[in-house]
C-alpha cells in the first residue's frame, strides 16, 4: 500500500488552501469602473482582449444594480448617463442593455451583440454604488437589513447599541432622507452565521466608514432601517393586511394608485413589497372604496421583478389623469407564495408561518398537498407529473406539511419544523382556462368569452384573426382553428366587453397573454362579438400551416395520435375533407412523435366526411416497434389554376368537398391579397375578372367574398349571397401574385422599395451593384408597376441578402422582356458578395384631381395600373409639401382633408402617411403599405401648392464618360426668380451629397481628379431660404457618370544585336543562337504599368515593369540566345493597377518569329544584306537631312546594343494617346540645341531605357530587316 508522509499531507493542505483563497473566476473579472473609487465610475467591459465602454441607451437603475452586485459593491446610488465620468476610448462593447436586476452579470442581461451600437463615447454609462454599506432584503434600497464592508467583506451590523444616530448616517449615505420610526418594523430576514460588527456614530458623519466599527463575535440580531425615501405602501379596507386599496407614502402623505395599466405584474410587486404571498387578483374602480387626498401614481408598468412599486416606470409622483373612482386594489395570498416559477401558478412552495417565511420540504409533499395549494391560488389542479418540475432550492429553513383533501387553504395543514436541511418542494398547477365558447354547434365553436374578476365578458372582433383563434382553440383543448367569426355570428353576448384589439402571435397559451389594451377598454358593441370554429374531433400538429401536420383524433374523451399503420391516401382524403383543406397531397411517418404508447389505427373507404365515421381501433405499440405517428399534408382550400406559375391563375375555392372557381363580379384587391398570403405567394400584383387564364368548367362559387385584406386565409372572409342578381358565370376571379414575378424588392418600406432580387426557377438571387444604374432600376420599377425609379442604391443599402449574387452586365436588364427571358435561362454569376447587393427605390406617379389647376386638388396615386386616393389619417402639411415638390408645384400652402376636393373612386392606396418633408416622393414616406387602410372616400386627402417650380438641370463636363484621374465638372442650373439659393448635388445610391450656395442660376461642383468612387447617377436639388419658410424645388433629372480606364493598343518591334536598328515586321526568320530583343511600347497617361509578352504557340507569358517617363512607356524583352522553343507568334499587352483594380489593353499586332538552323549561305546572305542595309541607311540619312533643312520634321527611331527602345515606329505612333503633330512639336522644341544635347546623351552609352529622351529629332528609323534571314 502506498504511504503518504506527514510533510506531503502538509504540502497538499497548503496548496489547497492557496487555491481556495484565490478569487473565483466570475464575470466580475470582465467588468470595471473607471472613476474616483472602486464603486463609482464609468462602466467598462473586457471583451476580445480589450476594454470598452457601455452605451447609456436604456441605461437604468436595474442595470446599475447588476453592476454594483457584480463588483461586490453596495446598493445602487445612481445610474449615470452622458459620460458623467468622462469619455472612454476604443470600442463601445454594449448597447441597449436591459436588465431585470436579478442577473449575475451585466453581460447576462439582454443587449445588442458585442460591438453593435449607434452611440459615441459622449453616451458612456456609469454607476455610483455605495462603497461602505448596503441595505439588503428590503423592498427598496432605502429599507432593510444593514451590512457594512469591513476587512474586505460584507458583514452584518448588530442591533446592539443601534440607535437614531447610526440610522441617520446610513439613510444619509444612501441618499434616502431621514430614518422613520415604525411601530411594527417589517421582517427583513437574518444574516447567516453568528457575530457581526457594532457601529457607533455621532450622527453627523457622511459615511458609516467614518463611524467607530467594532467586531462583535457573539450571536446578535440584525440592525434594520426604514428611511423616509422608501416610499412604503399599505393596503387599506381589506379583510387582512394582504388585500385592500393600494396606497403609497410620499412627501409625508399617503395617496392612492390609479388603475390605468394596473395588472397582475404590478400586483405581484405590491404583494412582495407587503411581504405577502402570491398575487391572487387585481382590483379596479375603487373596489376597496375611494381613497382621499392625493393620487400619487398612474400608468405604472412593472416587469414583476422589482422590489417596490416606486422602482417601476410610471408617470411621476402626482402626475395623473384619474380620480379616486379609479383607485387600484390587490388581493395577495396571506401565507403562501410560489417563487422562481415560470408563471403565477408554478414555482417553489414557501409559507408564512409563525412570523417567518419558510420553505416546504419535499419529504411529505404529494399530490394531496399540491391540490390544496393549486385550489387556494385559483390555479386549477396540479399538472400530471410533478416530478418533471423543479424550480430550485432556497436557504430558508423548512417545514414538513400534511394536508387533508377537503382543506381550502395550505394554512389549514399541519406543519412541523424540519431538523437539519431539506430539499424544497415545487409545484406546477394546470391553471383554470378563463375562457369559454358559447352558442356554438359543439364544444369547439361559439362566441368567445373570458373570465375576469369573477365575471364573464365578450371579445370585440377588431383585429380578430386566425392567430387569435389558434390561441383560443389550444386553450379549449380543441383541434385546429378552422375559421374566425365576427359581427356577433354566434349571437350577441351580455355584460361587459372585456377585450378589444387582441393581437396574438399564435403561440401563446392564453388569450390574456396576447398584446391587447387593458380589460374593459374598447370602442365596440355586442354586435361585434368575436367567435371561432375549431375542429372538435381532429387536429394537425406541428405542420407548416393549418392544413398539414401530425394527425391526432379526439376519441373517448382525450386526444390520441393516429399511427402510420395501413394509413394511406383514402384516410388522408378524409382528414383533408374534414379539415376543409382540399386534396390530400402526401402521407408519411412523422419524425415529431407524440411519445404516447397507445394510439389509433384508422381505416377509411375515402368517401367519409369525418374520421369518426371510419373504423378506429386502439393500438398499443411497444418500445421495439418502429411504428410512427402519421403526418398528412393537404393542398389547402384555395388554389390557382391555368397559370404559368402556381402563384398566378384562376382562383378556386374548396367548398362542400369540391373545387369551384370564385365569381369575379365582386372580386377586388383585398380578396386577392388574402389569396396570395394564404398561398405564400407574396402580395397581389394584379387582379382580373376576365378569361385571361382560359375557361374553367364546373359550377361557380357564387357568393360574394368580402375580405378586408388583413385575413390570413380566405375562409376567414365574410361570404354574402348576390342579392339583386345571380353571379355572371362568364366572369371568374383571377390574380397574379408577386411570387410569380421575375423580380422583387425585399426589406424596404413597401413592395416598391428594397433590395433587388431576381427569380430563376424557384430560387431567388440578389444583384451585384457593379454597373447598376438608374436605367436598370427603371426596368424593375416598370415590371413591378411601381412607377418611376427615384434611386438605384448599392452597397447593401437595404441590408444583405442570401444565396447567390448575379451580375447586371449581360443584357438582362435592358427591358422587361429581357428580364423575363433571363429568369427562365438564368443569370451570369457575379464575383461580388452580399455587401454589394443592389437596391431600387420606385415612386408611384401622383396627380392632383378636382382642383382649379394641376397644383391643387385631391391627391391620387397611380399603382398597379390603377389610380387611387390617399386617406387623410395623419395627413399634415409635411405630407402635402412632399406631394407639391414631387409634382414640381413648389411648397404646400394647405393640406385639406375630409374629401375637400370631392370623393374619389377606386382603391384607397395609402393611409397613415407620415412624411418628414425631406422625402422626394410621397411613397418614400412612412405608411403601412399599399392598399392597407381603414378609410372611406369621405376621408380623401388633398393638397394646395404654391405653384409650378422648374426642376434644376444637370450637365457633366467634359463628357458623361471620363478617364480615371481626369478633371470633372458637374453643373446644376435652375430657372428661378428666387436667386441666392443652395444647390445640392446627390447620387441615387445615397452615398454622396454636396451643397453649394450660389447667387446666380447655376453652381459648378469641381472634382480635380476623378476616381471610381465618383461613378454613379447624379441629380440636382435646389432650395431657397426665406424668413418664414424654405422653398424646395422639385428633384431634377438624373445623369450617369462613368469612370473608365482607356489603354491604347501597344506597339511591338525588334532590335538587332548587330546594329542600331529597330524595326516592326509582321514575321521574321532568325538563326538559332542569335541575340536580339523584342520591344513593347505604348503611349499612356497611366504610369507605373507593366507589359506582358505572350507567345501564342507555347502560351508562355513574360512580365516586365514599364520604364520611361511622362506618357511614353517601354519594356525590353531580351533573347540572348534564341532556340527553336522560342519561335511562335508574339504579342504585347500593357496593364496597370489603379485603386485595387487591374486593367489591360488590347493585344498589339502579332509578330511571328521563326527559328532556322545556321548555314554558310545564310552567313554570306547576312553579310550582303548588312551591306545593303548600311547603304540604304546612308541614302535615307542624306534625304532626311535635306528634308530637315527645308523645315519638314521627320522622326524615325532605332536601337543600339547599348540602348533600349527609343521610340515606337511611325505606323504605331498613329495609334497613340496624342496627336502626331503634338508629338512632333514636343520633339522639335528647342531646335538645334536640343539635337546637340541629345547627341551627347546618346554617346554617353546609358543602359537605362527609361532615361532615353523623347526628343530624338534626326534619328533614323529603319523599316528594313537587319541581319536576319526572312
Amino acid at each position: 500500500m502506498m504511504s503518504i508522509s506527514i510533510q506531503e499531507l502538509h504540502l497538499v493542505f497548503l496548496v489547497l488552501t492557496s487555491l481556495l483563497s484565490l478569487p473565483q473566476f466570475t464575470e466580475c473579472e470582465k467588468i470595471r469602473l473607471v472613476g474616483p473609487s472602486r464603486c463609482a465610475g464609468r462602466v467598462e467591459i473586457f471583451h476580445a482582449d480589450s476594454w470598452g465602454t457601455v452605451c447609456d441607451d436604456h441605461w437604468s437603475f436595474a442595470n446599475a444594480e447588476v453592476v454594483c452586485r457584480e463588483l461586490n459593491c453596495g446598493i445602487v446610488m445612481e445610474a449615470k448617463k452622458g459620460a458623467f465620468f468622462g469619455q472612454g476610448k476604443n470600442e463601445i462593447w454594449l448597447d441597449d442593455v436591459q436588465c431585470t436586476g436579478n442577473e449575475p452579470s451585466i453581460i447576462k442581461c439582454p443587449h445588442k451583440p458585442f460591438g453593435v451600437n449607434n452611440c459615441g463615447h459622449s453616451e458612456d454609462a456609469g454607476v455610483i454604488c455605495s462603497e461602505h454599506m448596503r441595505v439588503v432584503n428590503g423592498s427598496s434600497r432605502c429599507n432593510g437589513r444593514v451590512e457594512v464592508f469591513h476587512n474586505g467583506h460584507w458583514t452584518r451590523v448588530c442591533s446592539s447599541d443601534w440607535g437614531k444616530n447610526e440610522a441617520e448616517v446610513i439613510c444619509r449615505e444612501a441618499f434616502c432622507g431621514s430614518p422613520i420610526v415604525q411601530s411594527v418594523m417589517p421582517n427583513f430576514g437574518e444574516a447567516r452565521g453568528i457575530g457581526g460588527v457594532k457601529a457607533t456614530c455621532g450622527g453627523n458623519e457622511t459615511s458609516v466608514s467614518e463611524c467607530r466599527i467594532q467586531v462583535f463575535k457573539e450571536s446578535c440580531t440584525d440592525a434594520v432601517i426604514f428611511c423616509a425615501n422608501s416610499k412604503p405602501i399599505r393596503l387599506i379596507n381589506g379583510t387582512n393586511h394582504c388585500n385592500g386599496r393600494v396606497e403609497v407614502y410620499y412627501e409625508g402623505q399617503w395617496g392612492t394608485v390609479c388603475d390605468d395599466k394596473w395588472g397582475l405584474q404590478e400586483a405581484a410587486v405590491a404583494c412582495r413589497e407587503m411581504n405577502c404571498g402570491s398575487a391572487l387578483a387585481v382590483k379596479y374602480k375603487a373596489f376597496f372604496g375611494r381613497g382621499h387626498d392625493q393620487v400619487w401614481m398612474d400608468d405604472i408598468e412593472c416587469t414583476g421583478h422589482e422590489k417596490s412599486l416606486a422602482e417601476c416606470p410610471h408617470k411621476g409622483f402626482g402626475d395623473h389623469d384619474c380620480d379616486h373612482s379609479e383607485d387600484a386594489g390587490v388581493m395577495c395570498s396571506e401565507n403562501l407564495r410560489l417563487s422562481n416559477g415560470t408563471d403565477s401558478c408554478s414555482g417553489r412552495v414557501e409559507v408564512f408561518h409563525q412570523g417567518h417565511w419558510r420553505k416546504i420540504c419535499k419529504n411529505n409533499w404529494g399530490l394531496r398537498e399540491a391540490s390544496v395549494l393549486c385550489k387556494e391560488l385559483n390555479c386549477g389542479i396540479p399538472k400530471k407529473s410533478q416530478e418533471d418540475f423543479g424550480f430550485g432550492d432556497s436557504t430558508l429553513s423548512g417545514y414538513t406539511s400534511r394536508c387533508q383533501a377537503d382543506m381550502n387553504s395550505i394554512s389549514q395543514c399541519t406543519f412541523e419544523e424540519q431538523v437539519g436541511g431539506c430539499e424544497g418542494a415545487s409545484v406546477a398547477c394546470a391553471g383554470n382556462p378563463p375562457i369559454r365558447l358559447v352558442n356554438g354547434t359543439d364544444r369547439c365553436s361559439g362566441r368567445v368569452e373570458v373570465l375576469h374578476d369573477g365575471q364573464w365578458g365578450t371579445v370585440c372582433d377588431d383585429m380578430w384573426d386566425i392567430r387569435d383563434a389558434q390561441v383560443v382553440c389550444r386553450a379549449m383543448d380543441c383541434g385546429t382553428a378552422q375559421t374566425t367569426k365576427a359581427l356577433g355570428f354566434f349571437g350577441e353576448g351580455q355584460g361587459d366587453i372585456l377585450l378589444d384589439d387582441v393581437n396574438c402571435f399564435g403561440n401563446e397559451t392564453s388569450l390574456l397573454h396576447c398584446r391587447r389594451p387593458p380589460f374593459g377598454e374598447n370602442n365596440c358593441g355586442h354586435g361585434e362579438d368575436a367567435g371561432v370554429i375549431c375542429s372538435s374531433t381532429i387536429r394537425l400538429i406541428n405542420g407548416t400551416g393549418q392544413c398539414s401536420g401530425r394527425v391526432e383524433v379526439h376519441h373517448n374523451g382525450h386526444w390520441s395520435p393516429a399511427y402510420n399503420v395501413a394509413f394511406g391516401m383514402n384516410e388522408a382524403k378524409v382528414v383533408c375533407r374534414e379539415m376543409d383543406c382540399g386534396d390530400a397531397v402526401k402521407v408519411s411517418g412523422s419524425s415529431d412523435a407524440s411519445g404516447d404508447s397507445r394510439g389509433l389505427k384508422i381505416s377509411c373507404r375515402g368517401d367519409e366526411s369525418s374520421l369518426t365515421q371510419c373504423r378506429l381501433t386502439n393500438y398499443d405499440r411497444s418500445s421495439n416497434d418502429r411504428i410512427q405517428d402519421v403526418h398528412v399534408e393537404c393542398s389547402g382550400n384555395v388554389k390557382l389554376t391555368n397559370g404559368l406559375h402556381y402563384c398566378t391563375g384562376i382562383v378556386e375555392f374548396y367548398n362542400n368537398g369540391q373545387w369551384q372557381p370564385i365569381c369575379g363580379e365582386s372580386w377586388d384587391v383585398n380578396d386577392a391579397m388574402v389569396v396570395c398570403r394564404q398561398l405564400n405567394c407574396g402580395k397581389a400584383h394584379r387582379i382580373t375578372t376576365e378569361s385571361e387564364h382560359g375557361v374553367v368548367a364546373g359550377e361557380i362559387f357564387s357568393k360574394q367574398v368580402e375580405c378586408n385584406g388583413n385575413e390570413f386565409i380566405l375562409s376567414q372572409c365574410p361570404l354574402k349571397p348576390f342579392e339583386d342578381k345571380p353571379c355572371n358565370a362568364t366572369t371568374v376571379a383571377s390574380v397574379v401574385c408577386t411570387g410569380s414575378l421575375e423580380v422583387r424588392l425585399a426589406n424596404g418600406k413597401d413592395e416598391c422599395s428594397g433590395r433587388v432580387e431576381v427569380r430563376h426557377g424557384e430560387t431567388w438571387q440578389t444583384v451585384c451593384d457593379s454597373d447598376w444604374t438608374l436605367s436598370k432600376a427603371k426596368v424593375v420599377c416598370e415590371l413591378l408597376e411601381c412607377g418611376e425609379p427615384m434611386g438605384a442604391q448599392g452597397g447593401a443599402h437595404f441590408g444583405q441578402g442570401s444565396g447567390s449574387v448575379v451580375a447586371t452586365d449581360d443584357g438582362c436588364f435592358q427591358n422587361i422582356t429581357s428580364l423575363q427571358q433571363c429568369s427562365v435561362k438564368g443569370y451570369r454569376t457575379a464575383v461580388c458578395g452580399h455587401e454589394r447587393d443592389a437596391g431600387a427605390l420606385c415612386a408611384a406617379q401622383l396627380r392632383l384631381a378636382g382642383g382649379s389647376s394641376q397644383c391643387s386638388g385631391r391627391v391620387e396615386v397611380y399603382y398597379k395600373g390603377q389610380w387611387g386616393t390617399v386617406c387623410d389619417d395623419d395627413w399634415a402639411m409635411s405630407n402635402a409639401d412632399v406631394v407639391c415638390k414631387q409634382l414640381g408645384c413648389g411648397h404646400a400652402v394647405s393640406a385639406p382633408t375630409s374629401a375637400h376636393f370631392g370623393r374619389g373612386s377606386g382603391p384607397i392606396w395609402l393611409d397613415n402617411v407620415e412624411c418628414s418633408g425631406q422625402e422626394v416622393a410621397l411613397t418614400q414616406c412612412s405608411h403601412p403599405g399599399f392598399g392597407e387602410n381603414n378609410c372611406g372616400h369621405g376621408e380623401d386627402a388633398g393638397a394646395i401648392c404654391l405653384g409650378a417650380l422648374q426642376k434644376p438641370q444637370i450637365t457633366i463636363s467634359p463628357a458623361a464618360e471620363v478617364n480615371w484621374g481626369q478633371k470633372v465638372e458637374i453643373t446644376c442650373t435652375v430657372v428661378t426668380e428666387h436667386m441666392g439659393g443652395t444647390f445640392v448635388l446627390k447620387n441615387t445610391q445615397g452615398s454622396f451629397t454636396k451643397e453649394k450656395f450660389s447667387e446666380h442660376e447655376a453652381a459648378t461642383f469641381v472634382f480635380p481628379s476623378a476616381d471610381f468612387s465618383l461613378k454613379g447617377t447624379y441629380f440636382c436639388e435646389y432650395h431657397k431660404k426665406l424668413p418664414d419658410q424654405v422653398i424646395y424645388y422639385p428633384q431634377g433629372n438624373t445623369a450617369d457618370l462613368a469612370i473608365i480606364v482607356k489603354l491604347d493598343k501597344p506597339s511591338i518591334s525588334l532590335s538587332s544585336s548587330h546594329a542600331a536598328v529597330t524595326y516592326s515586321p509582321n514575321e521574321v526568320s532568325v538563326n538559332k543562337g542569335s541575340t536580339f530583343s523584342v520591344i513593347c511600347s505604348t503611349y499612356s497617361i497611366y504610369p507605373e504599368g507593366f507589359f506582358y509578352l505572350t507567345n501564342a504557340k507555347t502560351n508562355i507569358t513574360e512580365v516586365k515593369d514599364a520604364s520611361g517617363h511622362n506618357v511614353f512607356h517601354v519594356a525590353n524583352f531580351e533573347f540572348p540566345e534564341i532556340d527553336f522553343k522560342h519561335q511562335g507568334a508574339y504579342v504585347c499587352i500593357y496593364g496597370v493597377n489603379i485603386s485595387s483594380h487591374s486593367f489591360c489593353s488590347l493585344s498589339s499586332k502579332s509578330l511571328q518569329i521563326t527559328v532556322t538552323s545556321t548555314s554558310s549561305s545564310s552567313v554570306v546572305g547576312g553579310v550582303v544584306s548588312t551591306l545593303v542595309v548600311l547603304l540604304f541607311v546612308l541614302v535615307v540619312g542624306f534625304l532626311v537631312w535635306r528634308k530637315k533643312c527645308r523645315g519638314a520634321g521627320v522622326m524615325v527611331q532605332f536601337t543600339s546594343r547599348s540602348e533600349g527602345a527609343v521610340k515606337p515606329d511611325a505606323e504605331d505612333k498613329s495609334n497613340g494617346a496624342f496627336d502626331v503633330r503634338e508629338r512632333r512639336n514636343q520633339l522639335y522644341e528647342g531646335g538645334q540645341d536640343t539635337y546637340s544635347k541629345t547627341d551627347k546623351k546618346t554617346n554617353a552609352g546609358s543602359d537605362d531605357a527609361g532615361n532615353v529622351s523623347e526628343d530624338l529629332p534626326g534619328r533614323v528609323c529603319y523599316e528594313l530587316e537587319p541581319l536576319f534571314e526572312s
